[in-house]
């Protein structure tokens, strides 16, 4: 019989592109979306991976895959440098594909931080009294004030499973199709072996994680600032998965997990939460701001985190008087804006709604002889009519401490 009239064997579906739940069952898939047939008649749950995290997972034993429901045959590694690929070794720290929007962040303009320091030192706070006559007592939270908190800090590893969503503390530029940062590439593999790990495998994924967090914890002090950032934004992704979805009734988060976040912190907060054209009330690059922008919500996701362990831990919590200063979340357009030209446009509009009395700070949401006055009330709306839900979160927790 000819090749041309021998009948036609269906090709099996790439793997990379079958379901999860097809993917760990081995079995075949038809890619129908939203749900394949498979998974309908089940009645599961029908998720598919994003395909640029699956090209970009880290490497790691060859058992492993079947165990935690991992497609056979994808490149793993949490080394230093980025993922091999077929016939190409990465020397640097970022898995690129191409020009990412033309984004370049190896010359962004901030202004170093000369409190970066107090979050270092935030950690020693509870177990320090203040000095007498400071005129500081620590901020109570309510019950539910707490689970609130935890409940929005809960669902950001979750999002990370579905395609084209990111947590509010990760700038969408950072993990695009053309680029992502090794430290968030290890980040969203690896959050998805947790939470799709098949049962008896919790504690080979835990162990991987761990060792991510520890490779996290000792690089090395001196690294660019985007690094130190995508350093900082995973290991804070890790904190809250271990902290709100252990594998057992006890939590894997310890003081010793946050002492090292509150470093991780430090180094990236040291060298500026601001950009310096922001201080002068005029445009910076796209870079300066998506870097400084992103470094302020991770650092407010942080104090929040840490406002929970501390109050469940029957620890105190204090004011961020370090925060002094640090301008709140922008507007959802602004941090949404998906190119240079429509960020561009949108920072136009900013500046003239804030370029005559400056941006909102962190520390008008706080108690003063300005709560509750005409101005303050004017500035605090102009800011809500703008925000997305991460700025929305914050001044719930504030207005519900502080009567903002």
């Amino acid at each position: 019989m000819s090749p041309a009239n021998q009948p036609r064997e269906k090709k099996r579906p790439p793997r990379k592109k079958a379901c999860n739940s097809c993917t760990r069952s081995k079995v075949r898939c038809d890619l129908e979306r939203p749900t394949c047939a498979r998974c309908k008649s089940l009645g599961r749950a029908c998720e598919y991976a994003t395909p640029s995290l699956v090209s970009h997972a880290p490497e790691i034993q060859s058992n492993l895959t079947s165990s935690i429901g991992v497609s056979p045959g994808i490149p793993y590694t949490l080394s230093d440098n980025a993922p091999d690929t077929p016939g190409q070794t990465y020397q640097r720290d970022t898995i690129e594909h191409g020009n990412n929007n033309g984004l370049d962040f190896t010359n962004t303009n901030l202004a170093p931080s000369f409190s970066a320091e107090h979050i270092r030192d935030r950690w020693l706070r509870p177990y320090i009294l203040p000095p007498l006559g400071r005129d500081e007592i620590p901020k109570l939270y309510h019950p539910f004030t707490l689970q609130y908190i935890s409940r929005i800090l809960s669902t950001y590893p979750h999002r990370m499973l579905r395609d084209g969503d990111v947590p509010p503390i990760i700038h969408h530029t950072q993990v695009s199709k053309r680029s992502m940062p090794l430290a968030l590439a290890n980040c969203y593999t690896l959050v998805r072996m947790w939470i799709q790990a098949a049962p008896g495998s919790e504690a080979i994924v835990v162990n991987t994680l761990e060792r991510e967090m520890d490779r996290l914890a000792e690089e090395r002090p001196d690294q660019p600032d985007i690094k130190h950032l995508s350093s900082f934004q995973a290991y804070l992704i890790y904190s809250i998965l271990l902290y709100f979805s252990p594998p057992t009734t006890q939590s894997l988060v310890t003081d010793k997990t946050m002492i090292i976040l509150m470093e991780l912190a430090f180094r990236t907060a040291r060298h500026g939460l601001l950009s310096a054209p922001e201080l002068s009330r005029s445009k910076p690059s796209w870079e300066s701001w998506i870097v400084a922008s992103t470094k302020r919500r991770a650092i407010y996701a942080m104090y929040l985190f840490s406002s929970v362990y501390n109050a469940e831990h029957a620890l105190p919590n204090f004011i961020a008087d370090e925060l002094k200063g640090v301008f709140l979340p922008e507007g959802k357009a602004l941090w949404e804006a998906r190119d240079r030209d429509s960020w561009g446009r949108e920072y136009d509009r900013h500046l003239r709604k804030w370029g005559g009395d400056g941006m909102l700070e962190i520390s008008e949401l706080w108690k003063s002889e300005e709560t509750g006055s005409i101005s303050r009330r004017e500035r605090i709306e102009r800011w809500l009519k703008t925000v997305d839900e991460f700025g929305m979160m914050l001044f719930a927790v504030c207005s519900h401490i502080h009567g903002c």
